[in-house]
């Protein structure tokens, strides 16, 4: 099945760590997200779970795929081998249609007017039906799929065919540079006058380019073989195209923390990408933290103050935190 033991060792490392890095982002995201409560379902928006659902969806699939080729073994029957470009294609579309979905809000965010809706929005209609031209690309490479055993060798070989490859690549260019040029014409045009929004279009344009550009190389590489690859190769490359995609997408959504104060006290989350479009001032944020104070075991007297730059409590990131009367 493996050409050598250094493939093995390779195929191995990217489904172990990549299951590892996973599960820290989708344990981090959860954990910020307060899902073991009602109050954070209920508050929970259209982009982060987007992000949850990617995280899960991308675990979903290294740990398939990993079980198929370091488990059950892609040559044990025709049945295993169909499995390997069945998973591939069913999780790895998913993760693609959740990156999308997730970078059409932050668009949204970027180019939105004041009290524009979304359905008013030519920009997040364009991006919708983009979006939306993906599902005749999922039925190229469900009905263009392969999956067979080589003559030669008997090795299990899964891909697309080509003109089902050639459709993923040329969507995968077009989304690329329309989701470049989104971020960038704002920038450039010096549209955005909010420090916020231009954090949100930079870093949002970093990831986007990564996991684009990521899933295109892998795409191209496939296209240039001719859609044809060996089943463990072609798992891998895309498992390694996911956990690249979910990290940069876990990026741009980490929050920062506030910094502590000598005293062990509570400390205000702020996821600050994607509450961007929600925090807009700082007495919302002072709200967050009386809120944060009024569930946790410290005075009521407890305030929210900012330190000067030469307080060594001051926080790099930004000089607001929380404080007690016993500072």
């Amino acid at each position: 099945m493996f050409p050598n033991p250094g493939l093995q060792a390779l195929g191995a490392l990217i489904h172990f760590l990549g299951l590892t890095v996973l599960t820290f982002f989708f344990s981090r995201r959860s954990f910020l997200e307060e899902l073991t409560t009602r109050k954070g379902w209920r508050q929970i928006t259209w982009a982060r779970l987007c992000v949850l659902l990617l995280l899960f969806d991308s675990y979903m699939f290294l740990l398939s795929t990993g079980v198929l080729i370091f488990g059950v073994g892609l040559q044990i029957n025709k049945i295993a081998c169909t499995a390997g470009i069945y998973l591939c294609v069913t999780f790895y579309t998913t993760s693609k249609l959740l990156i999308y979905a997730f970078l059409t809000e932050k668009v949204y965010i970027v180019w939105r007017n004041e009290r524009g809706s979304r359905l008013k929005s030519p920009v997040y209609i364009l991006c919708m039906a983009t979006i939306s031209l993906y599902v005749g690309i999922i039925l190229a490479m469900v009905f263009g799929r392969i999956a067979h055993f080589r003559p030669k060798d008997g090795v299990c070989v899964i891909g697309l065919k080509r003109t089902a490859s050639l459709l993923l690549l040329a969507y995968d260019v077009y989304i690329n540079l329309l989701l470049a040029f989104l971020f960038l014409w704002p920038l450039l045009r010096l549209e955005i006058e909010s420090q916020k929004l231009k954090c949100i279009a930079r870093r949002t344009l970093i990831a986007s380019a990564a996991a684009l550009t990521t899933s295109t190389v892998n795409v191209a590489l496939l296209t240039n073989l001719k859609g044809f690859e060996l089943g463990f190769v072609c798992l891998a490359s895309c498992g390694l195209d996911v956990v690249v995609n979910a990290a940069a997408i876990f990026w741009v959504t980490n929050g920062r923390r506030a910094a502590r104060s000598p005293v062990s006290e509570p400390t205000v989350m702020l996821d600050t990408v994607a509450d961007m479009d929600t925090v807009t001032d700082m007495d919302t944020v002072t709200d967050m933290a009386n809120a944060s104070l009024s569930s946790a075991s410290v005075p009521v007297s407890a305030t929210y103050r900012g330190f000067s730059p030469e307080d060594p409590r001051y926080n790099h990131g930004g000089h607001w935190a929380l404080r007690s009367p016993y500072d």
